[in-house]
């Protein structure tokens, strides 16, 4: 039995770091369209010297779709220096290697986007259609499933949360919710949080007043279902008790009571330090 659990967390750990590797695949692949794109911005400016004028296929002309540019454009593919904005990659290993190990296997590819699919989105021709290492954004796992919640509110988890696998060929599409948010889809409001605002596509939920027990229905101290030990329920709803007023609170020599939320604190006064229970004159301050 021991070694059959061993293999089973073995079986575990294997898929996990296959997840991993197939999750890296997909943003190498983004990786290797954004200086694909880069070079294909910069071929335009300069074959026309035209600043940072976005020119149409049209205005290209022949060279377009010609061998020589997309040869100056391969020069740059899989460059960390081709493109200014990196911060989507930090943290990638072997970035540039991993991304050209990509382009050896699917140069063929390349090759056809560049003739005959430039008006098309290539992230989603090439990583997402073609290669299947991509989902659209909302959609996860081998199929590309939608997310929870996204189809009803046109975000993953109603924006709340996030979705396991999300953009990628893997994963469960469970979702992990926000601080505030539960249940499958993220709609609902955690137990010390209330729905400010709710509509068929949408939640918003606010926390709890913090002198609140056991929920609340509205903001402040008067929206708590009832209030913490060290809070009393009046008029005004949970007001701190102020536990310092007490005579009998931090009564020994040379203390003093400092009042907090919900709470208290026994200090030394200055000059004196804590020894045990006991506050002692501190020679050294």
């Amino acid at each position: 039995m021991r070694l059959l659990a061993v293999y089973g967390l073995f079986l575990v750990a294997a898929a996990a770091k296959q997840n991993r590797r197939e999750d890296d695949r997909c943003q190498y692949c983004h990786f290797l369209v954004a200086t694909f794109e880069a070079g294909l911005r910069r071929t335009a400016r300069h074959h026309f010297a035209g600043g940072d004028t976005a020119w149409e296929e049209k205005k290209l002309g022949k060279y377009a779709t010609s061998e020589t540019r997309f040869i100056e454009t391969m020069e740059g593919i899989c460059k960390k220096n081709t493109i200014i904005e990196m911060d989507l990659f930090h943290g990638l290993q072997e970035l540039e290697f991993r991304c050209n190990t990509l382009v050896e296997e699917h140069e063929d590819l390349l090759e056809e986007y560049y003739y005959k699919h430039q008006a098309t989105n290539m992230t989603e021709w090439l990583c997402e259609k073609r290669i299947k290492l991509c989902c659209p954004d909302g959609h996860y796992g081998k199929e590309c499933l939608k997310c929870p919640g996204f189809e009803i509110s046109g975000t993953v988890c109603f924006g709340h949360g996030k979705c396991d696998g999300n953009g990628r060929r893997y994963g469960t599409g469970k979702c992990a919710c926000d601080t505030g948010y539960v249940g499958n889809l993220c709609r609902q409001c955690a137990a010390d949080h209330f729905e400010k605002s709710k509509t068929e596509n949408s939640i918003e939920c606010e926390k709890c007043f913090e002198g609140c027990a056991g929920g609340c229905s509205a903001s402040g101290p008067k929206g708590c279902t009832k209030c913490k030990n060290g809070w009393n329920e009046t008029s005004d709803g949970c007001v701190d008790i102020d536990e310092c007023a007490l005579e009998s609170t931090c009564s020994n020599a040379h203390e003093k009571c400092v009042n907090l939320q919900g709470s208290y604190r026994c200090e030394c006064v200055d000059g004196y330090k804590r020894d045990g229970s006991a506050c002692v004159l501190d020679v050294e301050g």
